[in-house]
């Protein structure tokens, strides 16, 4: 598909009264060179360009006296060399287009050139040297293009330039000792490259300076040059993302015009310096993700002016400094994921600007100050993961403008206020406003707290409500039927862990559910599941309604929701068979089913799960391909459900795609296991028992090759315990056969070499370690072998010996050897330990995942990151 950007084209023509014909025409002909080598005008822009009238009359050309403005055109191409001839030219913009090649070397002719913006293009390349020439150029952008090289030393020799952006390209190599040399440059921008090494002092030369951008993908050696102290004139710092170490300056404390600082996403260490709070404009401070120490400096926020404070995901101790929101221009406040500890400020609560706030993952304590949630401006508040206590804070406003409210892991108690779903964003009377802002979740989150009493009725006026996360608490009471019927709007109802009572309402909408998560589980609900439910079936993610007394057959009307990916019906008491679940199931997505501690009986009809690809995998998938399940991307919703692995009862929280678990426990399925469950191969756990299978252990488990997990224990199983079971499963850390009818020896490779008697227990028939008794065969042909070996020990070749070396250059042969010069071999392995390697250590595998995005940028990618996402 065909991609258009926006061109803004200044063709400022100065033509003299004396000016020859001659040079007029060759301009005419400059001018249609530069149309024909535009490929695409869509909005036929360049439509005036044409012989019949004078090019001073044609779109975006201004011809002396007069100035014609900014002309906006949808175009794309390469840039003409015709250009050339236009040797009044001062001002030229081909801005926000698709142009592409090299930069032509002939506007180095262009010597009345003051502007020269060539940015949001993708240009590639090298910087001409012959732009040298321009000696008169005040003005060149080249952002966001996809130059190369080291950056260019001819931009040095232009001695008049004020502003200079090479940020957003792909240079590379070390910043040059000249570029601290142009007198008159206001505007510097290197940032989004590929650039190494220290950052040179003699950028502190730049006195003129006024914006200096240097982060973002560069990779620099060392820290902030304390020279850059000398840029009394700096307004703007923007050092983000760039590997920095060492301290912020103290030199820094000259910068009395500073108004934005950014050094986040660094290696920094040490405190933050006292001299921040004398900065006497200063606006923006962004130190997060650092390694900053020590206090927050208590007068932070004195100079009255300070509009957005980042601190947060640092190691800062101590208490949040009381005026932060001194002069009350105060709007973006994060200090998350810190060693913080004391209360939450009072004065915030009579912060009127503030708008975002982010506290969460410190040690506050005390309550939320009382108005605090009723602030006019308010639409983000985090203060999740501390020990707050108290009540829930009383509101007295009716028009809140509150997105998101999330206070979960607190030790708040009492009951949630009866008016609470007032303070919820709840859309705007205007119809086209309210279209615009229902695209912006409103999300409420009170879990694990200790709150009681029953779920107030006035959330359900909260009608952009999208996300609701009530579980973990002492609830009590019915689930409202006007909650059931919100799924129109709400995506995510977690109320999981309470003690919610009576039947789940038969009240999904009709034709407009957009439920993505439903989690009840750890509640007294009984009756049936709501057929209703169905009507979700085109976005349902997650549903886990475990640990209830729910009494009802398998829902067979769930089978063809391909959304589908956590289904939980553990410990209720659901029955009969599960035959539904035919070749028409639908189930692509499927990876954690959980039917145990239920009343399922007849035959598991495994054979028609052919459909059920999370579980089977896929021969290209790739760790670097994998993400956390997040039903609802744009909420900070995390999906945690319970699954019983290992003999452990787990919390889940961040679910990978490659995690499956089939557990059928405790149940009444019989017949013999089915061999298909072997072609699950990305399983990571299996439980069949506690049921009433027969027959022997099917071969095809042992194709499992990343299960961990095997539970078959309690059933009726007979015969031996197949060898490639034990050959196969070389990541299996837990194993229990135990209470089968089990006979001969105990497979002794690999894993199975480990396993202690309670694995094996209740089987009769099992010998050898780890059990007691031995097998008989075995022992009479040890003690033959032993007598003959004896007697002709003197003549016996020593096999042992033989088999070590024929073993190793069989091994060399068959496995070494392709490794090293067989390439498709080779990537084959690799590709097996790369997912084999994320499966154990998913979280090394993530930060790899990073460095290598990084150090691969794709074409047109914005050097400048979003920074939406974090959880505070």
């Amino acid at each position: 598909m065909q991609l258009f950007l926006l061109l803004l084209l200044l063709l400022h023509l100065h033509i003299h009264p004396a000016l020859s014909g001659a040079r007029i025409f060759s301009e005419y002909r400059a001018l249609l060179s530069v149309k024909s080598s535009i490929t695409e005008d869509p909005q036929s822009a360049l439509s005036s360009w044409n012989a019949s009238t004078s090019h001073c009359t044609w779109s975006g050309v201004t011809c002396q006296p007069s100035r014609r403005r900014v002309a906006v055109l949808n175009l794309s191409g390469s840039l003409s060399p015709d250009l050339a001839h236009l040797r009044f030219l001062s001002n030229l913009s081909f801005a926000a287009n698709r142009f592409s090649g090299a930069i032509p070397a002939e506007l180095s002719y262009l010597s009345a050139l003051r502007v020269l913006n060539l940015s949001r293009n993708v240009f590639n390349g090298t910087f001409p040297s012959q732009l040298s020439l321009l000696k008169n150029l005040q003005v060149l952008d080249l952002y966001n293009n996809n130059m190369t090289g080291d950056l260019p030393l001819a931009v040095t020799q232009m001695p008049n330039l004020r502003y200079l952006s090479l940020s957003g390209s792909f240079f590379s190599g070390r910043i040059p000792s000249q570029y601290g040399q142009w007198e008159f440059l206001e505007y510097l921008a290197l940032s989004g490259n590929l650039l190494r090494g220290p950052i040179p002092r003699e950028i502190g030369n730049l006195t003129n300076l006024r914006e200096l951008y240097m982060g973002y993908d560069n990779m620099y050696e060392g820290g902030i040059p304390p020279e850059i102290g000398n840029l009394s004139e700096l307004i703007v710092f923007d050092a983000a993302s760039c590997n920095l170490t060492g301290e912020i300056p103290a030199s820094f404390a000259e910068l009395k015009n500073l108004k934005l600082l950014h050094l986040f996403r660094n290696k920094l260490h040490g405190a933050i310096p006292e001299f921040i709070v004398d900065m006497p404009e200063l606006e923006v401070l962004q130190l997060w993700e650092n390694n900053l120490t020590w206090i927050i400096p208590q007068r932070l926020g004195k100079n009255g002016k300070l509009q957005m404070l980042d601190l947060s995901s640092n190691k800062l101790t101590g208490t949040l400094p009381p005026d932060m929101c001194f002069g009350n221009r105060l709007e973006f406040l994060f200090t998350g994921k810190n060693l913080l500890v004391g209360p939450i400020p009072d004065a915030l609560g009579r912060c009127e600007s503030l708008s975002w706030i982010g506290m969460g993952y410190n040690f506050l304590n005390g309550s939320i100050p009382r108005d605090l949630l009723g602030l006019p401006n308010l639409t983000y508040v985090k203060l999740k993961n501390n020990l707050l206590t108290g009540k829930f804070p009383i509101s007295s406003r009716n028009d809140s403008q509150l997105r998101v409210l999330d206070i979960s892991d607190n030790k708040i108690h009492g009951e949630l206020p009866s008016w609470i779903g007032r303070l919820l964003y709840q859309g705007s009377s205007d119809m086209e406003e309210g279209r615009e802002r229902s695209r912006h979740s409103v999300f409420f989150s009170v879990s694990r707290n200790k709150f009681d009493g029953t779920i107030p009725t006035s959330l359900c006026n909260a009608t952009d409500l999208d996300g609701l996360d009530l579980s973990h608490n002492r609830l009590t009471g019915t689930i409202p039927q006007c909650l059931i019927e919100m799924s129109e709007k709400l995506r995510v109802m977690d109320l999981g862990g309470n003690n919610l009572t009576g039947v789940i309402p038969d009240s999904f909408p009709d034709g407009s559910c957009n439920l993505r998560t439903l989690i009840l589980n750890g509640n007294q609900l009984e009756g049936e599941l709501p057929k209703s439910l169905a009507n979700c079936g085109t976005q349902l993610v997650v549903l886990d309604i475990g640990n209830n007394r729910i009494e009802d057959t398998f829902p067979c009307y769930l089978k063809n929701i391909d959304t589908l990916r956590i289904l939980i019906l553990r410990s209720n008491q659901f029955y009969g068979s599960i035959n539904c679940l035919d070749g028409n199931t639908t189930w692509f997505n499927l990876q954690i089913l959980d039917l145990a501690l239920n009343h399922f009986v007849g035959k598991f009809p495994i054979r028609y799960f052919s459909s059920w690809k999370a579980m089977i995998g896929t021969e290209n998938k790739t760790g670097f391909e994998l993400q956390y399940i997040t039903p609802v991307p744009d909420t900070p919703y995390q999906t945690r459900v319970t699954v019983t692995l290992k003999g452990n009862v787990l919390e889940l929280m961040k679910i990978l795609p490659i995690f499956t678990s089939l557990d059928m426990s405790c149940n009444g399925f019989d017949g013999h296991i089915p061999r298909e469950i072997g072609e699950f191969k990305d399983l990571f756990a299996l439980n069949l028992s506690h049921n009433a299978f027969i027959g022997q252990i099917p071969q095809a488990l042992g194709k499992l090759t990343g299960l961990e997990s095997l539970d078959l224990s309690s059933n009726k199983l007979v015969g031996e315990i197949p060898l490639q079971l034990a050959d196969g499963l070389i990541f299996l850390s837990t194993l229990n056969l135990s209470f089968n009818q089990l006979v001969g020896k105990i497979p002794q490779i690999k894993q199975f070499a480990t396993f202690l008697e309670s694995s094996y227990e209740g089987n009769i028939g099992l010998c050898d370690f780890p059990m007691k008794e031995n097998c008989i065969h075995e022992e009479l042909g040890t003690s033959s072998s032993s007598e003959e070996s004896h007697l002709h020990s003197g003549n016996l070749i020593d096999w042992n010996f033989l088999c070590v070396e024929f073993g190793f250059v069989f091994g060399f042969g068959t496995f070494i050897g392709p490794l090293i010069f067989w390439k498709r071999w080779r990537k084959c392995y690799y590709k097996h330990v790369d997912d084999i390697v994320f499966k154990m250590f998913p979280q090394a595998y993530m930060r790899l995942e990073n460095h290598l995005k990084r150090a691969h940028k794709t074409q047109g990618r914005q050097a400048r990151r979003n920074q939406g996402g974090r959880d505070y």
